[in-house]
Order: structure tokens, then C-alpha cells, then sequence
């Protein structure tokens, strides 16, 4: 009776670490929450659980997935609201927004891959792109006043190359929007007003790390562009955004 009494504790033991085991499981298979903003962990557990538990990228036009995806880019989320804060020490915004940034990008990196192979995934890419840039604009923004708070640290010549770093990182960003505008064969019309409304809105802080060679790029993409479109409010928008780059307007 006693041996009998502990195969059946054993096996019930086993069950029941099969019954924990499944929620652990599951959750790796699931969806950050989109009812609650993001903080920089659940970027990197939905890169994550695509890479390596063949999660599928949310997508707007699936109705499962669609409140993930705007919760993704919502700028309600931690980073961005923690980032733009100017009531909190410019250290813990800086570090908000760094340690996001590379998971944002990584998503960039999936979609476009995705789309490269042909999936309907532009309309993603273009708000994603626009997302990382505001992402990257305010960490710009937080640049010359981080630098000031570690004058002192042993490491400031290391951590200023680390910050020229992201600044060349931050200019390819937005390369990246710039190159998105003209390619009007694999964006829709709505996705390049938002990537140029988005370019537009991110000057100010992009305007200080721009070189002579990216201003002058930028320039004439987007004059070659200008003359290829027929569409007058694309021509508008992006002539706007060029003489906005070239003359170093600030947006309004």
C-alpha cells in the first residue's frame, strides 16, 4: 500500500509540474498586453517570441493582432513618456530611451525583412519607421545634457564615443524614412505622408547631427522625387520637407 501510495504522489507531482509548466510555455507564445504601455521589456520579449518561438509580426489588417500593433507605436508608452518627461533627471530619460531603442530597431529590421520577401507589411514599416525616428529624435535630444552629467565619470571619453555612436545610428535612421518616401512602388500614398509628416516633425532634433554629405543626399533624393510624383499633394509635402532640410527650417 505504501509503494502504491507513493507511485500515485509521484505521478501526481508530475502532473501537477506539467500543469505549471504549460502557462510558462504559453506565454512565451503570446502577445505583450496591449492594454498597459510598453516598457523597454516587452519590446524585446515580442523580438523574442518572434525569433525564436515563430510568434507571427502583429499586423494591422488582422483584428487579433491589430490592438498589439498600435500599441506598439503609441507614444503613450513608458519610453517615450519617461524620455519626454523634463520633470525627471535627464540621466533616467536617457537611459529610458536607450535601452528601447535597439529592440524598436531590431522590429524595423523584421518587417522590412518580411516585406522584402513580399508579405503585406509596408503599412507596419512606415509607422514602425516613424516610430524609431521619434524614439531616436528624443534621444538626440537628450545628447549635450547627458554628456554634462558624467564630466566627472572615468569613462566620459569612452561613453562620448558611444554617444557619437548613436548619433551616426540616428542619422540612418532617418536616411532609412527619407529612402521610404520615394519609393512609392512598395508604399502606399497614406504610408509616405506619414513618413514624411513624420521626417517633417523630427527636424528640430535631427537638423544638429546632420553632415554636408547627408543634408545634400536628402536634398536630392528628394528633388528627384518631386519631379518623378504627379500627385500634387506628395510633390507639395515633399518639397516642403527638402527646402526644410536644405535651408535648416525649423517646422512650425
Amino acid at each position: 500500500m505504501g509503494q502504491v501510495f507513493k507511485i500515485l504522489m509521484s505521478s501526481a507531482w508530475l502532473l501537477l509540474g506539467l500543469v505549471l509548466a504549460v502557462p510558462s510555455a504559453d506565454a512565451q507564445k503570446r502577445y505583450p498586453s496591449p492594454d498597459d504601455p510598453w516598457d523597454g521589456t516587452d519590446y524585446r520579449a515580442l523580438v523574442q517570441r518572434v525569433e525564436r518561438d515563430g510568434l507571427s509580426l502583429p499586423t494591422l489588417s488582422d483584428a487579433a493582432t491589430k490592438p498589439v500593433f498600435d500599441r506598439m507605436v503609441n507614444t503613450d508608452n513608458l519610453p517615450l513618456r519617461i524620455g519626454l518627461n523634463k520633470e525627471l533627471a535627464v540621466a533616467i530619460r536617457f537611459q529610458k530611451l536607450d535601452g528601447t531603442l535597439q529592440p524598436i530597431h531590431k522590429l524595423v529590421v523584421l518587417y522590412l525583412n518580411e516585406t522584402q520577401k513580399g508579405k503585406p507589411y509596408t503599412a507596419e514599416l512606415a509607422q514602425l519607421m516613424v516610430y524609431e525616428s521619434k524614439v531616436s529624435g528624443a534621444l538626440l535630444d537628450l545628447t549635450e545634457p547627458f554628456l554634462l552629467t558624467i564630466e566627472k565619470d572615468a569613462r566620459y571619453q569612452a561613453r562620448v564615443a558611444e554617444l557619437d555612436k548613436m548619433k551616426s545610428d540616428a542619422r540612418q535612421v532617418y536616411s532609412g524614412l527619407v529612402r521610404g518616401m520615394t519609393e512609392t512602388r512598395l508604399y502606399a500614398k497614406p504610408d509616405i505622408l506619414k513618413m514624411i509628416g513624420g521626417a517633417m516633425a523630427g527636424l528640430p532634433s535631427y537638423h544638429p547631427v546632420f553632415t554636408a554629405q547627408d543634408r545634400a543626399d536628402h536634398v536630392q533624393k528628394l528633388t528627384q522625387q518631386i519631379s518623378a510624383t504627379t500627385d500634387q499633394e506628395l510633390k507639395t509635402a515633399l518639397t516642403e520637407l527638402r527646402d526644410a532640410i536644405q535651408h535648416r527650417r525649423i517646422p512650425t
